[in-house]
């Protein structure tokens, strides 16, 4: 029986979640986030401009530390864009959820509070208290996992943005 299909059983029966086997395509988990990053506003120019951001991150951000402020395989892609990037604000649907693990070292909580300030009404966010990437379905903070998957089977939204503590590893 595949993975998805023993997490659906167990979610269905509320038995706990079956542990996620390590990833087939490392290549892939490696280099997907980077298509994230490509589109960020402005890039460093020079090398010195690294250097210092790294320095500075090592002071601002002591867990990463500078890691995330060096460069990037995005840094030699293409600048022009395909399209414009997509503005959020508070006019459409209210139909947004956000899911954040909230003492993830490389995405903190500043991170998910700007988007969810600009969604205004639109957006409910829902906080893990996790440490690591990845909040759902395998994430094992309850909480948030069954606001994600009320969202996703059913869209509903939790009424109020949600901060779920975090659980103790099995």
């Amino acid at each position: 029986m595949s993975l998805l299909a023993k997490t659906w059983q167990a979610l269905d029966t509320d038995r706990s979640l079956p542990p996620s086997p390590p990833s087939a395509d490392p290549d892939n988990a490696t280099s997907a986030p980077f298509s994230m990053f490509w589109g960020d506003p402005r890039r460093p120019g020079t090398v010195r401009e690294y250097q210092r951001n790294i320095a500075v991150d090592r002071l601002k951000h002591p867990i990463p530390g500078g890691s995330t402020a060096g460069v990037g395989p995005y840094q030699f892609w293409p600048d022009k864009r395909v399209e414009p990037p997509v503005r959020i604000g508070d006019r459409g649907p209210s139909n947004v959820l956000m899911v954040h693990n909230g003492r993830a070292p490389s995405a903190p909580s500043a991170g998910a509070q700007k988007p969810r300030r600009a969604f205004g009404e639109r957006a409910t966010l829902v906080k893990a208290g996790h440490g690591r990437h990845g909040v759902h379905p395998f994430g094992r903070t309850t909480c948030a996992n069954d606001a994600v998957t009320a969202f996703l089977s059913a869209g509903q939204r939790p009424s109020r943005d949600l901060g779920c503590a975090a659980e103790p590893s099995e």
